[in-house]
């Protein structure tokens, strides 16, 4: 049962229905826990220190250390306040790097399947014109220090997204690595209908082979990365026909948990190639 809803994120379709009215507190703020931050005050409730660094390290993760364009004057005051509860001299830049340092180490651990799916929204677009026709568009976000090591990767991530996109029925898959650092992003594109959109939306052109697009300047997928797809698709993108990209489909594919040099495991996935005869394609 859902009893109460509080986001910093737009109302997408398909909204929630519930049995009877419910508390809901949504605002255009930087961060949830911005919000969560000030009901605390605004209610006068005791803000234990622990909590007050769990909130701390969400706003600077989701905002950027404030320097997101999604921050909002709360968030920065939000965070003015929750250092006092943790020590006045508390210095919130040096605590932001060395989370963002950890966050980036942690990523390059991480599988394919984990990366692609880690921090990915699936956003519904409808046709310009029918809007019976439903576009399933899933963007996922890699936020790190050390880009090029994630860019470095692109061999192991695009039949990653490509298996994703399949699994999932989507009509496109897109992938952003966003250096917090220099404040841009990269785009790894799937296939044909990713870069025929990415060109709508963004403008520019694909490169690194037909496998990256640059988002210069462009860091959060709420106010920088979905805007010009909406607007893709009220001028009436549509995807090219399906058809088999290069590399994609020929492979069947399971998700297992490997154990190996990480006792809790980590999800990947196993390829595995498929005789084209065999399964009766020509």
């Amino acid at each position: 049962n859902i009893a109460g809803i509080i986001d910093h994120h737009a109302i997408q379709g398909n909204a929630i229905v519930t049995e009877r009215p419910i508390f809901v507190d949504i605002r255009p703020w930087g961060s949830m826990c911005s919000i969560l931050a000030h009901s605390f005050a605004v209610h006068e409730k005791p803000l234990p220190k622990a909590i007050a660094g769990m909130l701390l390290s969400a706003i600077l993760s989701d905002t950027l250390n404030l320097r997101s364009p999604t921050t909002t004057k709360w968030d920065e005051r939000m965070v003015s306040m929750l250092v006092q509860y943790i020590d006045p001299e508390f210095d919130v830049n040096m605590y932001a790097a060395s989370q963002f340092r950890a966050k980036s180490h942690e990523l390059a651990m991480m599988t394919p399947y984990q990366l692609v799916n880690g921090d990915t929204k699936i956003f519904r677009f409808n046709d310009a014109d029918d809007e019976q026709k439903v576009y399933s568009i899933a963007y996922g976000v890699i936020e790190t220090t050390d880009a090029e090591s994630s860019l470095a990767r692109v061999d192991e991530l695009i039949p990653e997204m490509q298996a994703s996109k399949e699994d999932g029925d989507l009509t496109c898959m897109l992938l952003a690595v966003v250096d917090i650092v220099n404040m841009t992003s990269v785009l790894f594109i799937a296939g044909q209908s990713e870069a025929s959109l990415a060109i709508a939306a963004y403008g520019g052109a694909v490169d690194r082979g037909g496998r990256t697009f640059a988002l210069d300047g462009l860091v959060s997928r709420k106010k920088n990365f979905i805007p010009p797809l909406t607007r893709a698709f009220k001028e009436g993108w549509k995807p090219h026909t399906k058809i088999r990209e290069e590399g994609a489909f020929r492979r069947s594919s399971h998700i297992v948990m490997d154990f190996s040099g990480f006792a809790p495991g980590r999800l990947q996935r196993i390829f595995e190639d498929i005789d084209e005869e065999e399964s009766g394609e020509e």
